[in-house]
C-alpha cells in the first residue's frame, strides 16, 4: 500500500478497504498527535483527539471526494474536533514540551550525554515555548501550529480554516508578534546570562 498516494488510499478506504485506512493511520498518526499536543498540550488529550479524528474520518469515509489534498481534508476534521472540544472545556493543563520526534520531555529524549545542566536548560526553554504557544488565541495558535509544526502552506491552512489566504498570513504575523512578546523575558534572561 506504500506506493499509493494519500488520496488513492482514502478513496479505497471510502470503499471499506481497512488496509488502506490503516496505511493512512500509519502515515498521519504522529503528525496528528503533534498537532493536538501543541494545541492542548496534554498527552492524553492529544492521543484522544487523534483517535477521535481518525474515528470521524472512518465514520464519514463515504463522503470523501478527491478535491484538494488528503492532508488538508484530514486537518480540517482535526481542526473542527479541536474547536468543538476547546469550546466545551475552555481549559489547558499540564504544559509539557514536545520534542521533534513527538515524545514528551523526560521520556527517552535525546540530550547532550554527560551534561545534565544543558539538558535541564533545554527542557526549561522548551517548556517556556510550549507555554507561550498554549497562551496564543485559538485562531493564531491554529495557524501557527499548522504552519510551523505541520509545515502546511498558507493555501492549505486557508482551506482547513475556511478563510482567505490573507487572513492566514495576518494571523501568522500576529502569532509571531505575540510569541516574541511572550518569549521576551526568556530572551532577555539568556542574553544577560551570556554577558
Amino acid at each position: 500500500m506504500e506506493e499509493y498516494s494519500d488520496e488513492e488510499l482514502m478513496s479505497l478506504a471510502a470503499s471499506n478497504d481497512i488496509h488502506a485506512f490503516e496505511e493512512l493511520f500509519r502515515r498521519y498518526n504522529r503528525r496528528l498527535f503533534a498537532f493536538f499536543y501543541r494545541l492542548l498540550p496534554d498527552v492524553e488529550e492529544a492521543k484522544d483527539c487523534s483517535q477521535e479524528t481518525f474515528l470521524r474520518l472512518w465514520r464519514d469515509r463515504a463522503r470523501y471526494s478527491r478535491k484538494g489534498s488528503f492532508s488538508t481534508y484530514l486537518f480540517r476534521i482535526a481542526k473542527n474536533h479541536f474547536v468543538d472540544r476547546y469550546r466545551q472545556q475552555k481549559s489547558r493543563i499540564n504544559l509539557q514540551p514536545i520534542s521533534p520526534d513527538c515524545s514528551v520531555a523526560g521520556s527517552e529524549k535525546p540530550g547532550l550525554p554527560g551534561d545534565p545542566f544543558n539538558m535541564t536548560v533545554e527542557n526549561e526553554i522548551e517548556s517556556v515555548i510550549a507555554s507561550a504557544i498554549a497562551r496564543l488565541p485559538e485562531t493564531h495558535r491554529l495557524v501557527y501550529v499548522l504552519s510551523e509544526e505541520q509545515r502546511l502552506s498558507y493555501r492549505e491552512i486557508a482551506d482547513i480554516l475556511g478563510c482567505p489566504v490573507g487572513t492566514v498570513s495576518s494571523r501568522k504575523v500576529e502569532a509571531l508578534k505575540k510569541l516574541r512578546e511572550l518569549l521576551r523575558p526568556l530572551r532577555n534572561e539568556l542574553l544577560n546570562d551570556g554577558s
